[in-house]
């Protein structure tokens, strides 16, 4: 499919109402081994669902689905959500308790909040507490609400997943280092760390899908002055592009970090 090149899609994110359109999807496979295109599309529509604000962060919009509305049409419940000073997520889990069941700790990516861009821009290496040196910004975030989520994740009795758009993808390859998943699915993530950080997760699953035109997955800049590299394995989607109109629709560079674009350029997830 190829890339929606509109405004709303780059950066409002959250007020898409078309989240997991298919009615039939496939089911989720819990034991993969490796990379699976349909677990990445299930877990990239979790991404761009937790752009959506609502009541759960205090946020009233009557007549507006809710993401737990979304989320039950397709046997999915939010069971926390995490409201930090710069860093959103939430825990995510199957409502049926069969051989199919999973949860999900997802979170949100840049949403415009000054805070958010404060994180992103603080790209300071800072020492992790498993070894290796990470973005300072990054590392502050997740330690903010790092106490809540683990507390939260020691009554998940399913096999857990960790995944995120952008700032969030940052955020969920950190949290592996403190509690290792069955696997992490990034989208459009920054670089988070040094080699040494990096070894220290080398026995978790981590892949990150990229969109080839996606400015975000080159960053922070790596050089001689720069060490940062991505953890885990490169995913790169297929890249099919279309003409957008100037001013009117965001260009190539913009709209390929949308998140809906990344669930659009995934590899086929449906059992046509």
């Amino acid at each position: 499919m190829a890339h929606n090149h509109s405004w709303q899609s780059v950066f409002k994110p959250g007020s898409s109402e078309d989240f997991f359109l298919d009615e039939t999807p496939m089911k989720f496979c819990v034991n993969a081994d490796g990379f699976n295109p349909v677990n990445a599309w299930w877990l990239s529509e979790l991404s761009r669902l937790i752009y959506r604000r609502d009541a759960s962060e205090g946020v009233q919009r009557p007549g507006r689905t809710s993401r737990n509305a979304f989320l039950a049409r397709v046997g999915l419940a939010e069971r926390h959500f995490f409201n930090g000073p710069t860093i959103q997520g939430a825990l995510v889990e199957t409502v049926d308790t069969g051989k199919d069941a999973f949860a999900a700790l997802v979170f949100r990516g840049t949403r415009g909040r000054l805070s958010n861009w404060l994180v992103n821009l603080d790209m300071v290496m800072s020492p992790w507490p498993h070894g290796g040196r990470v973005h300072r910004g990054f590392k502050h975030g997740l330690m903010e609400l790092w106490e809540s989520i683990s507390a939260a994740l020691e009554s998940v009795d399913k096999p857990l997943f960790y995944t995120g758009h952008s700032l969030g993808g940052a955020m969920a390859t950190l949290a592996a280092s403190l509690k290792s998943p069955h696997a992490v699915y990034t989208f459009g993530a920054p670089r988070i760390g040094d080699v040494a950080f990096a070894a220290t997760l080398s026995d978790v699953k981590i892949y990150n899908v990229c969109n080839p035109r996606d400015i975000v997955t080159e960053l922070p800049p790596s050089g001689w002055w720069s060490r940062f590299i991505h953890a885990g394995t490169m995913i790169h989607n297929i890249e099919v592009m279309r003409p957008h109109r100037s001013l009117v629709q965001a260009p190539s560079f913009l709209a390929g970090h949308a998140p809906l674009n990344y669930t659009n350029q995934l590899p086929v997830a449906f059992d046509n």
